[in-house]
């Protein structure tokens, strides 16, 4: 290579950069800015980057891009190549760099810039804020055929953004009106929601051009405003809707309208007036119009008109040929009116050509519209029963339609239960029904009110229902369960899944560490499971990344996360989020465990399989010798893993469990339950499916492998469950005596009941001798019947002492009487708790509550006598204890011979039961 070569390849870098320092310079020299720069600027800026690409000089550009901006922050190429460079890195500066600059291009009216800039952003992904201002460069550069897909964009992406909406709306009307007037209504209603109603008004009138007859859109946009107590600003919005109506000749749509117009502005003589003129136009051929109008006085200003309307609607009915409803003779058809117009004569089933006055008809007789499907079923009955018993569907939109589109699961009952179906059989038709009814648009239970069942003229999709329930619903766990359904049909529900994605795209910028994790959770679910069959992702947004997510689980304490999962009642967020766990915290392990403990129990085979899979063998056996231990205080958890391990369904070599033992704690439990669950019997039929499904398997492998001792056990524990009948009892001991027939039955000692004595007693209840109830009672009596009417006499004469603010004595009194009060409410308390201990019947063979023991204190050698009763009638002067008393508690179950120890203080005092006898009842009254 020649010297000349070699000076020009070492140089060539130095130049490249050098370009740099020119353009620099010439940014300063000419005071470049926003107003002054022109577009052609930016392809050399991009030609600079290539090159310094191609030389491998990019970190070093990058430097001396940095240092530039450092020194003079107002270059426009700097920060442009900066951002560049960014994209291209995938740093997260680059927005920041961009940012200043499209906001000052924008000030400057720089719109082929502005669509310069962007356009280079969106070579690296789509990006919202690149897009808005990509819009508007578009807009403002008149270039709607480029404009509209970026519109699209921006509106699939940013859907609570109306602007867009609107402009993307109006650029497509013309090419495809079903999905313009979808985002019209969506800026719509945004529009409503937050009062901007010069920007409704611009579009409303396309919306009634377009479409005016979606009359459930428009109750929606009631409701709203009628939220905002906007009744005169919503009666000006529905009159545009009239026209469209009246051109097509449909008046009852057009006397909906009016009344709800005279609704929300009675006072509008112009609705008023209107109305008046469809009634003639409607009923042009009723003989009594004029005289309904007249009795009605629709026509007098100065009356009400809902009460005018109502008199009006309820007598016109009344003409040959209508229906009407009598409570006790069923569907009449008017069959004519008498000359004068004063009667009516009605064909009723059993009553022909039977003649009414218009008066007595107006308030005894029900009008029925020609459609009402008891009219149907007065004039063919037979065609209605096999609308029922062919098409339920068809069957639902006519008896929906006949009651304003929507019943009550109750109405509906009353309607089919005995006409149709006899009453028994109606639960089994009804959860038949329900099954056909999900399968059909035009029908769906409210989502605010579950038993009412609506039928709608326009067919409402699935995604549409599941929008409406999670609309409808301020509970996030069902929410969310919402949006897990919409992915599980996929097909069905995308549209819902984009309003769902967006939702929590939006919660995954809150502050709440747990909303941002469920967020996240859920969007991951959305980005597996909508992928599409080519790998290609589903177009939504994300804040949050794995890193951003994974930092929050990693901060938050063991009980925090636990009380995390606690929260979240999906079990498939609840798997992403043991798994989320596992990636990020630390502790993972001891807090998975900890998970196992999580009632209800729903997610523990998962949690398991997660530690099994990574050789948590120790702690697995760790949790089971817990739950095992501590039944009573987690018997749902306890429970979970008795029915596994029993039955089989977790069996492992590293198991180290007795099942023998298992089946005795399932046992032991079943007495303590009966308090445990006052509430129904839930864990009780878990304990007796473990032991006695599957043809008693559990139990007869208990029996079949138990000796003697243990057999014993077994029936002595299931004999003293208190709930459970004789004869289920009973049925075990056969199984015994089936399975080991030479069985020895000793004696028993009855040790698991008599050990146990305060066991037996109610829970809040107290023991007492008569004696000492009568006593409580008589301080009762005192309290109410002396001490009380003293106080009030008190309180009396110093309220009439005068100024109370500095009343001594009144405060006093009053400060009594809330003692009293007090004093009163625990008495009774305590009196409703009492229980009366019968003496004759107290057993001395053991130390029970009502007897008399003499001990011999072993420490001392001193002989000492002790009688226990309850608390009330405890006296130490008389050597009477309450069998609440530690002592007291150390001796019960113990016989004659046996010792007992007392430990208070860490000093032990050892005690020998000499002798047992029961308590004297001459001690009663």
């Amino acid at each position: 290579m020649s010297n000349e070569t070699a000076t020009t390849a070492e140089t060539k870098p130095a130049s490249e950069l050098d370009k740099l320092t020119s353009l620099f310079n010439e940014e300063i020299y000419v005071r470049s800015d926003a107003n002054s720069i022109p577009a052609s600027k930016f392809k050399i800026y991009d030609d600079l980057i290539e090159s310094f690409q191609s030389s491998g000089l990019i970190d070093s550009a990058k430097t001396k891009l940095e240092e530039h901006l450092a020194d003079h922050p107002e270059s426009i190429s700097a920060r442009y190549m900066l951002g560049l460079l960014g994209l291209q890195k995938g740093s997260i500066d680059a927005a920041s760099y961009f940012k200043t600059l499209l906001d000052s291009f924008k000030q400057a009216s720089k719109w082929v810039i502005i669509e310069h800039i962007t356009d280079n952003i969106l070579k690296f992904g789509e990006d919202r804020y690149a897009l808005r201002f990509k819009a508007e460069a578009l807009e403002k550069l008149k270039k709607n055929k480029e404009l509209k897909p970026i519109l699209e964009k921006l509106a699939k992406q940013d859907r609570k953004n109306p602007e867009i909406a609107k402009k993307y709306a109006l650029a497509i009307l013309d090419e495809n009106k079903e999905k313009a007037v979808a985002y019209l209504k969506q800026a719509i209603e945004t529009f409503a929601k937050t009062k901007e109603y010069i920007q409704f008004e611009e579009i409303w009138p396309i919306f009634v051009t377009n479409s005016y007859d979606d009359i459930q859109f428009v109750e929606k946009i009631e409701r709203i405003l009628l939220g905002h107590r906007e009744k005169t600003r919503l009666a000006g919005y529905l009159y545009p809707l009239v026209e469209p109506f009246k051109i097509t000749e449909d008046w009852d749509r057009v006397i909906y309208l009016l009344k709800k117009i005279l609704d929300h502005e009675p006072v509008s003589n112009k609705a008023r007036n209107e109305l008046i003129r469809v009634y003639k136009l409607k009923y042009a051929n009723h003989s009594l119009l004029e005289d309904f109008l007249k009795m009605s006085e629709l026509g007098n200003n100065r009356k009400p008109v809902k009460v005018c309307i109502s008199n009006f609607e309820r007598n016109i009915v009344f003409d040959t040929g209508n229906y009407v409803l009598h409570r006790n003779w069923g569907v009449g058809k008017i069959v004519s009116i008498s000359p004068n117009g004063d009667s009516i004569f009605v064909d009723f089933k059993d009553k022909k050509n039977h003649k009414l006055s218009i008066q007595m008809a107006i308030t005894s007789l029900k009008p029925l519209k020609g459609d009402h499907i008891w009219v149907r079923f007065y004039e063919d009955k037979a065609s209605v029963v096999s609308l029922f018993e062919n098409d339920v569907p068809g069957f639902f939109k006519e008896l929906l339609t006949s009651f304003e589109n929507h019943m009550l699961v109750a109405e509906m009952k009353a309607e089919i239960a005995g006409k149709f179906i006899p009453a028994v059989d109606w639960s089994k038709w009804w959860n038949k029904a329900k099954n056909v009814i999900k399968k059909e648009d035009n029908l769906g239970f409210n989502p605010k009110k579950k038993d009412e069942l609506w039928y709608r003229e326009k067919p409402i999709t699935y995604a549409e229902e599941l929008t409406e329930k999670f609309n409808a619903n301020t509970d996030p766990a069902k929410r969310l369960d919402i949006a897990i359904e919409a992915l599980r049909n996929k097909e069905e529900a995308e549209s819902a899944i984009d309003t769902f994605a967006h939702h929590y795209f939006e919660e995954e910028q809150t502050h709440d560490a747990f909303r941002k994790i469920v967020a996240y959770l859920y969007l991951d679910e959305v980005a597996s499971t909508m992928e599409g069959e080519d790998g290609s992702p589903y177009d939504f947004q994300r804040y949050q990344k794995l890193d951003d997510v994974s930092k929050i689980v990693k901060s938050l304490k063991r009980d925090e996360v636990l009380e995390y999962s606690s929260k979240i009642s999906n079990l498939d967020i609840k798997k992403s989020f043991v798994d989320l766990v596992k990636k990020s915290h630390s502790d993972w392990v001891n807090i998975l465990v900890g998970l196992l403990f999580e009632v209800p129990v729903k997610n523990n085979k998962y949690v398991v399989s997660v530690l099994e899979t990574d050789g948590k063998f120790a702690e697995l056996n760790l949790f089971i010798e817990t739950a095992s231990s501590r039944a009573k205080e987690n018997p749902e958890v306890f429970l979970w893993v008795a029915k596994s391990i029993l039955l089989k369904t977790w069996e492992e070599e590293w198991m180290n469990v007795s099942r023998q033992d298992l089946i005795l704690r399932v046992l032991r439990l079943l007495k303590p339950l009966n308090k445990i669950e006052e509430k129904g019997t839930k864990l009780k039929n878990t304990c007796q499916e473990i032991l006695f499904g599957n043809d008693a398997a559990v139990i007869s492998e208990a029996i079949q492998n138990g000796d003697s001792e243990y057999i014993r056990k077994v029936y002595a524990l299931y004999r003293e469950v208190p709930y459970i009948e004789e004869t289920e009892k009973d049925k075990l001991m056969s199984l015994i005596q089936a399975l080991k027939p030479d069985l020895i039955w000793e004696e028993e000692d009855d040790d698991e009941e008599d050990e146990d004595v305060l066991a037996r007693i109610p829970e809040n209840a107290v023991l007492v001798t008569r004696r000492a109830l009568n006593a409580k009672k008589a301080e009762f009596d005192h309290l109410v019947n002396v001490e009380m009417p003293e106080n009030s006499r008190d309180i009396g004469e110093a309220q009439e002492r005068g100024d109370l603010r500095e009343n001594a004595e009144y405060k006093a009194a009053m400060e009594k009487q809330v003692q009293l009060q007090a004093q009163i409410k625990k008495l009774e308390a305590e009196l409703k708790a009492a229980i009366v201990l019968d003496l004759s019947n107290v057993k001395t063979d053991r130390i029970n509550i009502g007897t008399t023991v003499k001990l011999k204190n072993e420490s001392s050698g001193e002989d000492q006598t002790y009688s226990i009763l309850g608390a009330w009638d405890a006296d130490t002067e008389r050597n009477i204890i309450s069998y609440q008393s530690p002592l007291a508690k150390s001796l019960l179950g113990k016989k004659v011979g046996d010792n007992a120890s007392l430990n208070l203080g860490g000093a032990e005092t050892k005690f020998k039961v000499l002798q047992i006898s029961r308590y004297s009842l001459q001690n009663q009254d």
